[in-house]
């Protein structure tokens, strides 16, 4: 299971089970768990407990802290489920690439790719234009704050 193994420790969730239960876990536990993802997997039908979650506000840095608005809710889900997730990431991003449905120039969401990579593309184009005396246009959004004016159902 690689989504056990990249799973970093994290504060438990409602069901009380750790990270480090689940990397302890001897194979042949791993393989019923395993074959109860799948059956989650085919059924749709998800566990009661991952639908609960622990929510923790954590403060912005620098912003007052007395003021509930200066602060982000932190969601403590599920550890099993969170490892489904990335289990299902992983095979999803295999089929993706494996069908080249996501384009080798895309950054995010690739492994070892960052922003940094698209910024020195983006310099090897300009760099290229103006060798070639040609012109590059280039638009930027600014998502920063999109999330924190989007209106969230029960505030």
């Amino acid at each position: 299971m690689d989504a056990r193994s990249n799973s970093k420790d994290s504060a438990v969730s409602p069901d009380d089970i750790h990270y480090q239960m689940l990397k302890h876990l001897p194979s042949e536990t791993l393989n019923t768990l395993l074959s109860i993802l799948n059956d989650i997997w085919i059924t749709g039908n998800f566990l009661s407990s991952w639908h609960q979650s622990y929510v923790v506000p954590i403060s912005k840095p620098g912003k007052d802290t007395t003021n509930p608005t200066n602060s982000r809710p932190i969601a403590l889900t599920s550890c099993v489920c969170k490892i489904m997730e990335r289990m299902i990431n992983n095979r999803l991003v295999w089929y993706l690439e494996r069908h080249k449905i996501i384009t080798h120039a895309q950054s995010g969401f690739h492994k070892g790719r960052s922003t940094t990579d698209q910024l020195v593309c983006l310099e090897s184009f300009v760099r290229e234009a103006f060798i070639h005396k040609q012109h590059v246009t280039a638009i930027f959004f600014d998502l920063k704050k999109a999330y924190d004016t989007t209106w969230k159902f029960g505030f």
